[in-house]
């Protein structure tokens, strides 16, 4: 394991980490940032921490990719399974708060599959040896996967949020690089009316907190 770590990052699996020393599961797992954040899924994810978040979506680039690399080897504990079902499981284990996009999770695999942490057949992943030793190397199990997926469940509101103002701000963006002028108006339109709602928003939730 030179380099840093299996996949060259300083944590080992997946840069900022996943288990013991990294943070926890929050830096490379997901839900702020990975498999949640806006990670697995459009800012679901974003991600199981930094590996599901910006990692499980849009925008996530190299770094997120192997974090969410990690978040699958970790599901993949449960038994063999394919991209499909690493899906199911979070989204099973998060009560429906954080759910991946496929292809990241099709991405995830090949990228563990060329590293030798899986071997797979007709699109089923199975753990390897190394891949085992390399999760209980960094004291990751299945039970302790259970447990960062059933707190993160708890920021189900969170990601949904994100996600919707994601993918809000990814179309305002595609309008205001390609759309035609009836397109840019609508897009002006519709920001007046998306600002208000967040404005109204911010102050709802800053009385619930009891601030001005």
């Amino acid at each position: 394991m030179s380099g840093g770590g299996f996949f060259g990052g300083g944590a080992g699996f997946g840069d900022s980490g996943f288990g013991p020393g990294s943070g926890g599961f929050g830096g490379g797992f997901g839900g702020f940032g990975g498999f949640g954040g806006h990670g697995w899924g459009h800012g679901e994810g974003g991600g199981f921490g930094r590996g599901f978040g910006p990692g499980w979506g849009p925008g996530g680039g190299r770094g997120g990719l192997k974090r969410a690399a990690f978040g699958t080897a970790a599901m993949l504990l449960d038994g063999p399974a394919d991209a499909a079902q690493v899906v199911q499981r979070i989204s099973e284990k998060t009560d429906g708060a954080i759910t991946p996009p496929q292809e990241i999770a099709e991405l995830a695999i090949g990228l563990l599959a060329g590293r030798g942490v899986v071997t797979v057949a007709d699109g089923v992943a199975t753990l390897t040896e190394l891949g085992e030793n390399l999760l209980a190397w960094r004291g990751i199990s299945s039970e302790t996967a259970q447990a960062f997926l059933a707190r993160a469940a708890q920021f189900g509101d969170v990601f949904k949020i994100r996600r919707e103002l994601f993918e809000v701000a990814g179309l305002a963006r595609t309008i205001t690089w390609t759309g035609t002028d009836e397109q840019k108006q609508l897009l002006a339109e519709t920001r007046t009316k998306v600002l208000e709602a967040l404005r109204d928003a911010k102050k709802t939730l800053h009385r619930a907190l009891g601030e001005d």
